[in-house]
């Protein structure tokens, strides 16, 4: 970790705090201890190994700055410092999609270079028009729509989100939809073109593994009908956990459906 900020977390844990004394320092230590197994599992999970003791360390910090704001009539300080590594780790996965643009629908891949045989191109036109077709067939209508204002303005989010009267959070959740749709489509198109069979186990291989969609997909039909479950599994987070699975659905029919032979 940098250097700054290990001098950061060594001056807090020797300094006074009023809070820390009534929470008790043992206390204090013990509970963010017990977030490491989470925080562990979770950024395995997105492959974001480097950043556990980041994680951990942010964790220390803000549980520490925010100890007068803890009341324990609503519960553990165990329980408190849980709800804090989840926003810590939630930011860490957001910082490390934004630095590799894991969202960025990319839609025009391969594309051939110009002056090239004119087959070429046609051909790649045709492989653009399935694999939108089939992102759009999948994706709810303002999803959609939110997907064309941001191409048509040059991913001018703030605009579109104040245009169409949606927050960027919504806008941020349509561009992962729609990423997610299209490595989908793209993935199924591929497998189908080389003959690869319409299995489950194929269908799961078209799911991304962002956002732990592919940690979902892999849950037997059955056992995906308890959000509980899923969410004390994998370690995503209980309120969005219910949207995942749907969302996973949608695209285990998509990538079955293209397997399966299905135009549009």
């Amino acid at each position: 970790m940098p250097a700054s900020t290990a001098a950061v977390d060594a001056s807090l844990l020797t300094a006074s705090s009023d809070a820390i004394d009534r929470i008790g320092l043992d206390v204090f230590l013990a509970a963010i201890e017990s977030t490491r197994g989470y925080v562990t599992r979770v950024l395995n999970q997105h492959a974001l190994h480097g950043e556990i003791d980041a994680a951990m360390q942010e964790i220390r910090v803000v549980a520490w700055r925010r100890a007068e704001s803890f009341d324990p009539t609503r519960g553990s300080f165990g329980h408190y410092a849980q709800g804090i590594a989840a926003k810590v780790v939630l930011a860490t996965r957001r910082e490390a999609a934004i630095q590799c643009e894991r969202f960025t629908a990319e839609f025009d891949t391969d594309r051939p270079a110009a002056g090239g045989d004119p087959l070429d191109l046609l051909v790649h036109r045709f492989e653009q028009r399935r694999r939108i077709a089939w992102v759009r067939e999948t994706v709810s209508e303002r999803d959609w729509t939110i997907a064309i204002e941001l191409m048509l303005t040059d991913e001018a989010r703030a605009d579109v989100a104040e245009r169409i009267g949606v927050s960027p959070r919504t806008i941020r959740t349509a561009r992962e939809n729609i990423a997610a749709a299209a490595w989908t489509a793209n993935t199924a198109l591929r497998l189908t073109d080389r003959g690869y069979p319409n299995t489950r186990q194929s269908a799961i291989e078209c799911i991304p593994e962002t956002d732990g969609l592919r940690a979902i997909a892999l849950f037997q039909p059955a056992m995906m009908r308890d959000a509980a479950a899923v969410a004390r599994i994998t370690g995503l987070s209980k309120h969005r956990v219910h949207s995942r699975i749907a969302h996973v659905r949608k695209l285990l029919t998509l990538a079955a459906r293209i397997l399966d032979g299905e135009s549009i």
